[in-house]
């Protein structure tokens, strides 16, 4: 029996706890025990799920590590080491390590086409600061979607940008859908982020998937409540499918490039539909 390091964010977001429980079930299920550590997020956070990762491969029971969530680079000073066990990478991108994703990038546009396939024209991007956009690959590719997709219909990007959770949301959408000349849809980075877009849209009486359609990303549990037209993603699954990576014995040092894309779905519910008349609130 060995030990697998696992390195996620320490913060109460859907996707990650998913990776997690994905991650350990898959590895007790293979015969081995996880470790998981929980980083605080900061500027240092690599660095931090560098060192206990390390610290773990001193320990000659660890086979192996998973990170999720966080920027590792080939090469790059925060990651200096030989990295002579399997390490394992959930979302973002290879960068020189075997890596689990899916493409964000073209699940966004098909996102965004959906919108603009229901007659919108003047759709919005809800997403995080172009601080925090900088630091995240994942939402990075998801903005690039939407931009790719607006433009091959001729249209201009709206991006709304704003703290990354659903209370900044909400206060972002507030603003934009009281102004004159609001959007009739929007895609949402995440499904938090588009369920602060519907209960803003409720508060200004606005009916979702009349008034403004909206689509979210994840397809976490409480987009089914909500009937929220969302794009699926399966991060449980990511995370069974990244230990199945490391015990298959992959390491950066054989395959520095390979990685598993993993299927996304856009699942529509009830909060698009076509598009209305274009709506001016006065000045």
């Amino acid at each position: 029996m060995g030990v697998v390091s696992i390195a996620v964010p320490d913060i109460d977001r859907w996707y990650f706890l998913e990776i997690t429980r994905g991650a350990e079930q898959r590895i007790r299920a293979a015969g081995h025990e996880p470790r998981v550590h929980r980083i605080a997020l900061s500027d240092d956070s690599t660095a931090v799920a560098t060192a206990a990762i390390q610290a773990d491969f001193r320990d000659p029971d660890v086979i192996g590590a998973i990170a999720g969530g966080f920027r590792y680079r080939a090469g790059a000073q925060t990651v200096e080491t030989s990295w002579e066990r399997p390490l394992v990478l959930v979302g973002g991108s290879a960068l020189g390590f075997p890596t689990v994703m899916i493409d964000d990038l073209t699940a966004a546009r098909s996102a965004t086409e959906h919108l603009r396939g229901l007659g919108h024209t003047r759709i919005a991007h809800f997403t995080a600061s172009m601080e925090h956009l900088a630091g995240h690959l994942i939402l990075r590719r998801r903005a690039k979607g939407y931009q790719l997709a607006m433009e091959a219909g001729g249209l201009e990007p709206l991006v709304v940008e704003h703290g990354l959770n659903r209370t900044a949301a909400y206060r972002a959408a507030r603003q934009v859908l009281e102004a004159p000349n609001r959007p009739t849809a929007v895609f949402a980075v995440t499904d938090d982020i588009a369920l602060g877009v519907l209960e803003a849209a409720c508060d200004v009486d606005l009916q979702p998937g009349r008034d403004l359609s909206v689509v979210g990303f994840n397809d976490q549990p409480e987009a089914l409540e909500e009937d929220l037209t969302t794009v699926r993603i399966r991060p449980a699954e990511m995370g069974a499918a990244a230990v199945d990576m490391l015990l298959a014995g992959l390491a950066p040092g054989l395959d520095p490039h390979r990685s598993h894309l993993h299927a996304s779905t856009l699942v529509v519910r009830r909060s698009t539909g076509p598009a209305r008349a274009a709506v001016s609130r006065p000045a």
